[in-house]
């Protein structure tokens, strides 16, 4: 369930509906109700609801040791996707596929893509593929971070699998809308003709700088139930913010992020920080402060949380891999490090020198502008899809 926009792949979906809704488009949308977003479409706000129309069923996708343990031992599928298997959204989806005339059916991930059987037995749309990442690529990176070995022999076998499953996957679909240049290099799709690459943007609206009520700190924001984001934010505490804060101890660090483990929230207590929990408006968090850090590891696709900041006019320091994706220029419109000896030294020099944080918070407020609008990027992805429709209309 795409609502309220509370993590990235949240946003990103919820902008898709919204464009093609606000480009007059009839939107029809089949969503999972989880633990994860458990939010009812009954409590949507009116807004949501032109040019929307909104199905929604109830799928239990939490983890279950044994369940897991069992498809270890006996099942190829990878168990991320066997999750999100319900045989009661499969007979929703018959049902609004017999009630329903669709031109394209958008799949929003991988783990739908079990789904497009039943897609094709009840409908004659065109199947569209929006793949967040390359899922198999971050488990397989999430591997060569890990020093345990259980967690590198199970991260190893889910990137086989998500991989095998993945590949598998692009042979069932017709037009693949990958959301990075670089995902395109790792999916091997059939026909590059039907390849339409749509990074994840922003409401028009969004885009609005602000100034700082907190200068002297900086700020996460991010889902915290997912690993990368735990890992990246250790190392980032462990490695660049207990040195910087020695030096610079007036200088604040806030968390914020949702389903947060319990043991995460103990861990984050033995070090100078603030954890916020999750806010209410992710945009009122970040306005706060000066300087948003986004500090991944592992990962795969684009990190929407950092075209979030950047619309915003904030100066993001983030890693090569958070920064994938997105084609700022370095040092100008935002940083981009690795090494902890290079972060500390930069984020020193910015605490000392806020012109500079002002200055790149400007320019990336102007990148974001000129590349993310949501108005802009479902206009092309639209152009593409009526050129795709057409071509399939004269063959027919």
């Amino acid at each position: 369930m795409p609502f309220p926009p509370n993590d990235g792949g949240a946003i990103a979906t919820l902008n898709m509906i919204q464009g093609f809704a606000g480009a007059g488009d009839q939107v029809t949308v089949l969503t999972m109700q989880t633990h994860k977003h458990p939010f009812s479409i009954d409590q949507l706000p009116d807004s949501l609801y032109e040019n929307i129309q909104w199905f929604q069923v109830a799928v239990n996708t939490k983890i279950n040791p044994s369940k897991a343990f069992l498809n270890l031992l006996f099942s190829k599928l990878p168990y991320n996707a066997e999750r999100f298997i319900s045989s009661e959204f499969n007979k929703n989806l018959e049902k609004v596929l017999q009630e329903h005339q669709f031109d394209i059916v958008q799949l929003e991930g991988l783990y739908l893509t079990p789904y497009t059987a039943t897609i094709k037995a009840f409908s004659k749309a065109t199947i569209a593929l929006r793949a967040h990442n390359v899922e198999h690529e971050i488990w397989d990176r999430m591997q060569q971070n890990t020093t345990s070995w259980f967690k590198k022999y199970y991260y190893q076998l889910l990137a086989k699998r998500v991989k095998e499953m993945e590949f598998k996957a692009l042979r069932k679909v017709d037009l693949l809308i990958p959301i990075t240049k670089k995902d395109v290099e790792s999916l091997p799709f059939k026909n590059h003709g039907n390849i339409w690459v749509c990074p994840g943007g922003m409401p028009d609206n969004h885009f609005q700088m602000s100034k700082p009520t907190k200068p002297q700190s900086i700020c996460f924001l991010g889902a915290l139930d997912w690993v990368p984001n735990q890992e990246g934010l250790s190392w980032f505490i462990e490695t660049v913010w207990i040195p910087v804060h020695k030096k610079f101890p007036q200088w604040g660090f806030e968390i914020a992020g949702r389903n947060c483990p319990k043991a995460f929230v103990n861990h984050l207590a033995n070090y100078p920080v603030t954890f916020m929990g999750e806010v209410p408006n992710a945009n009122d968090f970040i306005d706060q402060f000066p300087v948003v850090v986004v500090p991944l590891l592992s990962g795969s696709g684009m990190r929407i949380k950092i075209v979030e900041a950047l619309s915003r006019g904030k100066c993001v320091v983030t890693t090569t891999i958070g920064a994938e994706g997105i084609t700022p220029q370095n040092e100008k419109e935002l940083f981009i490090y690795d090494h902890p000896d290079e972060i500390v030294q930069l984020l020193e020099n910015l605490f000392s020198n806020p012109q500079i944080i002002k200055a790149c918070g400007q320019n990336a407020f102007k990148f974001a502008s000129e590349n993310y609008k949501n108005s802009r990027l479902i206009g092309d992805l639209r152009t593409f899809y009526h050129q795709k429709l057409q071509e399939l209309h004269e063959l027919s």
